[in-house]
């Protein structure tokens, strides 16, 4: 009977879940709710009672799939926080040796050890690039974001591309 109640909970919870993520929010659940009934039994044998109390004191199963969307979207938030962070980076380390190399090219020159412009003219470019990506890189991810609205709004509207 225990055990038909917490399948029968852990089922109403994983149904409202993506199906690629059931299998193991199901096993995390069911360690969850059989921790929490272990401590509420205090090692003793738990009855159906013992577990309609645990199950109450955990929220309904709606209440647990939506702190399941509610954490994947924080994941995912977080996630893409650091990624921009990580491009950031990346960025101003490109920018960095593209300035030393633009120095160097011109340090070189002025000394007559070479007449080859080469370093100066590759750092010039990389830095070039490095600010017109940090320039436009925001305007180029707000037209992406306006495309995806705009085709989630056409779909909503059906497959025909006229709206009346």
């Amino acid at each position: 009977m225990v055990g038909r109640i917490i399948d029968q909970y852990v089922d109403a919870v994983t149904q409202q879940l993506p199906i690629g993520v059931r299998k193991s929010v199901e096993r995390k659940l069911k360690d969850t709710i059989y921790d929490k009934l272990d401590e509420y039994t205090n090692g003793q044998r738990a009855v159906s009672r013992d577990v309609r109390a645990v199950l109450r004191e955990m929220g309904s199963p709606d209440e647990i799939a939506n702190a399941y969307y509610e954490e994947a979207a924080r994941r995912k938030k977080r996630t893409k926080k650091e990624s921009d962070q990580n491009m950031e980076d990346a960025s101003n380390v490109i920018f960095g040796v593209s300035v030393m190399l633009v120095i160097l090219g011109m340090i070189l020159l002025i000394a007559g050890v070479t007449s080859n412009v080469f370093p100066i003219l590759l750092g010039a470019v990389l830095a070039l690039s490095v600010m017109l990506s940090k320039m436009f890189g925001p305007t180029i991810e707000q037209l992406d974001a306006s495309n995806k609205k705009l085709k989630k709004r056409k779909a909503s509207y059906g497959d025909d591309d006229e709206m009346l």
